[in-house]
């Protein structure tokens, strides 16, 4: 292995807009992994609406803004969750990520370095739009998958969140995934929407990576607090979920890791989030 780089691969997901199912996507992508066997770390980042204990049905009672303030180590906050995933809980405090001090980052980068020889996979579930957080979330990974929906208001933010996010990064690679969709016919033509204008006018390279059918159990799932995927395994959403998660398992997208805690390196340096203000 190349030295300063890791076999761990980070995957960002991410949304224009909010209610397009980002969370639960993030959540049940992470537990189709775990039935390949890989070490997954589920790490909530979608702060102030932060609800991936909500989801599977846990009360967080310690968070990363523990680590960071020198209360709890690593290992004291990570939820075991369903069939052995692995959850980093967020909170507000991890807003404070770009602004820490030495001994704060120092404790951020051994909890997390401290993993990398335990995990395969780290899905990060990040916020909605384009604020530097969420910027900075999503373009600190290796790998970008982006949520839509066939909504006109959702494909207008996704199509905003691929504007802002090239003019951080040339020749990005962004992997979409149209959710709640009613047909397969319907996620093409939402794909078709979305990079008829990305080839004309964004240096981006949009992989259309796959569809969720609009299926009953999913918020049934949702209401019972339980991983739709578990829940209810032969169901079309979990069928659809299951061909993309093996779509992941099979392709590389050609960049070297840096594992995960190359990865929360990159948010916390000073000079990578500058560059990623609205205004840059």
């Amino acid at each position: 292995m190349t030295a300063g780089f890791s076999k761990v691969r980070t995957i960002a997901v991410t949304s224009g807009k909010g209610g397009v199912g980002k969370t639960n996507i993030a959540t049940n992508l992470a537990m189709i992994f775990r039935r390949y066997k890989k070490r997954v770390l589920l790490v909530d980042l979608d702060l102030g609406l932060a609800n991936i204990d909500i989801l599977l049905g846990f009360h967080a009672e310690y968070t990363l803004h523990d680590v960071i303030a020198g209360r709890k180590e690593m290992k004291d906050i990570i939820h075991h969750g369903p069939d052995g995933l692995m959850i980093v809980p967020a909170s507000s405090g991890v807003e404070e990520l770009t602004y820490l001090n030495e001994m704060q980052k120092d404790r951020l980068f051994k909890g997390f370095s401290g993993l990398d020889d335990e995990v395969d996979i780290v899905i990060v579930d990040t916020g909605a739009g384009i604020s530097s957080n969420v910027l900075s979330f999503v373009l600190a990974a290796n790998e970008i998958l982006l949520v839509t929906t066939p909504e006109p208001t959702a494909i207008t933010d996704a199509y905003a969140m691929i504007k802002v996010l090239s003019k951080k990064r040339k020749n990005l690679n962004i992997r979409l995934l149209v959710n709640q969709s009613c047909s397969k016919e319907e996620a093409e033509i939402t794909v078709k929407k979305i990079t008829s204008v990305t080839r004309r006018f964004l240096d981006v390279n949009i992989e259309y990576f796959g569809y969720l059918l609009r299926d009953p159990n999913v918020p049934i799932a949702t209401r019972l607090q339980k991983s739709f995927v578990k829940e209810y395994p032969n169901t079309t959403a979990t069928s659809c979920l299951s061909s993309i998660a093996a779509s992941f398992l099979k392709k590389d997208d050609g960049t070297q890791a840096l594992g995960i805690e190359g990865y929360f390196r990159r948010i916390a340096d000073e000079k990578y989030v500058d560059t990623l203000s609205p205004n840059s």
